[in-house]
């Protein structure tokens, strides 16, 4: 049995974000390993506040290079719209996570945000503030250079919060209404936030109404503490206050969600068999106050879905289950001089390749590269380039 003590590491995501409706909220996690060592990841829906959730995307933690991979997840005010980005990569979605339209590559530590209105979301990259009005489809800077960080989009469009200051000595809530042109700087109590806990700094999500904040802080003997405000952060009413938790083992993360009152905490760990996730959705409707936990075996067993490819590349075979022949057909991003069709067995033994430079299509008669009939079973096939991977692809062959 594959055992695997940590399936995440500090650069791996695990993350919650609020939907467009009342109730309605996503996760992106690592899931599980399988039977070839592969650690899969996966965004997960959820319509009921997460008592009940849906897988709508995995891949592989290396996947093809034209595959989306899974990073971290931002809604849209739009019902079914949900972006992902990582790996400076920005994808959208329009089908609550099912398929993916790929949008951009970023640049180095960029960063985007999202959720206010149809369609808008920002991206900022170092001190330049970019937004864009049609899902991301093009951006036009609007704030350069931006004078506070921003972490957060607030009620109202180009109004942002963010956190600076030093940890341990003193930090302000940064408020501004003008895109970052200009901020308030409000002092935020040591009793309210001041440390960071191994990685967890402050972290501020606004709520439904103007004005309304939560920020949850972490402290040094590991556990957290959620505050709520409605005057845009001048003052605080704790609301909540965790057990002890090990985040060497735990990953916890947080979200607003739709509905007034509503916040949203998840925690996920490695199941003591090693090899998938747990994960827990506490739920409030108090603003932070009580919560409802739901809980979520992550094994294999949910329901594999298919991987989303860039657009311009495209791979199959027909007739496929087959006896006699097949013919593989595809088409290559960009033109090459390296491509090459490769057949293997279920154990991932070599059968056959094929230099496929310049076609789109090959035909394989079911032999090996000395020309003998394979036996009935279960083939995969992919091409690869000096520059790209394609996914593995089944097909069946039988013998009459």
């Amino acid at each position: 049995m594959l055992m695997l003590v940590f399936l995440y590491g500090p650069t791996s995501q695990a993350q919650i974000t609020r939907g467009a409706q009342p109730a309605e909220i996503y996760i992106s996690t690592d899931w599980y390993v399988d039977n070839f060592n592969d650690l899969h990841y996966a965004i997960f829906h959820s319509s009921d506040n997460g008592e009940n959730i849906t897988l709508k995307y995995e891949n592989i933690e290396v996947p093809p290079p034209c595959e989306m991979k899974v990073g971290k997840v931002l809604g849209d005010a739009t019902p079914g719209a949900l972006y992902n980005w990582g790996w400076n990569e920005l994808w959208v979605s329009f089908d609550f996570g099912v398929s993916w339209e790929y949008k951009e590559i970023g640049p180095d530590h960029v960063k985007y945000l999202s959720g206010q209105s149809n369609g808008t979301i920002f991206k900022i990259n170092s001190a330049e503030l970019s937004q864009s009005e049609n899902y991301g489809n093009n951006f036009t800077v609007i704030t350069n250079p931006i004078i506070c960080p921003i972490r957060e989009p607030g009620y109202y469009l180009g109004e942002f919060y963010g956190i600076n200051g030093n940890i341990g000595v003193a930090l302000f809530l940064d408020h501004t209404l003008d895109y970052a042109n200009t901020y308030t700087e409000i002092p935020i109590d040591s009793s309210v936030a001041f440390y960071s806990v191994s990685g967890h700094y402050p972290q501020i999500s606004r709520g439904t109404e103007p004005g309304e904040l939560y920020l949850v802080s972490w402290w040094p003997d590991f556990h957290y503490k959620i505050f709520h405000s409605t005057d845009t952060g001048y003052t605080w009413t704790e609301k909540y206050e965790s057990e002890y938790i090990n985040v060497y083992f735990w990953r916890v993360a947080y979200s607003a969600g739709r509905q007034p009152g509503s916040f949203y905490v998840m925690r996920s760990t490695v199941a003591p068999a090693g090899d998938h996730i747990w994960l827990y959705i506490d739920y409030s409707s108090d603003y932070g106050e009580t919560f409802t936990t739901y809980f979520h075996d992550l094994d294999s067993t949910i329901t594999n879905v298919n991987p989303i490819i860039k657009p311009g590349f495209k791979l199959s075979n027909f007739p496929n289950p087959f006896s006699d022949r097949t013919i593989i057909s595809f088409q290559l991003q960009n033109k090459c001089d390296d491509a090459i069709l490769s057949i293997y067995d279920m154990n991932g033994i070599l059968i056959k390749q094929y230099n496929v430079c310049g076609k789109n299509v090959q035909q394989w008669d079911g032999c090996n590269s000395s020309g003998i009939t394979v036996k009935s079973g279960l083939y995969f096939y992919q091409i690869r380039t000096s520059e790209f991977l394609s996914p593995l692809n089944k097909l069946l062959f039988v013998m009459d």
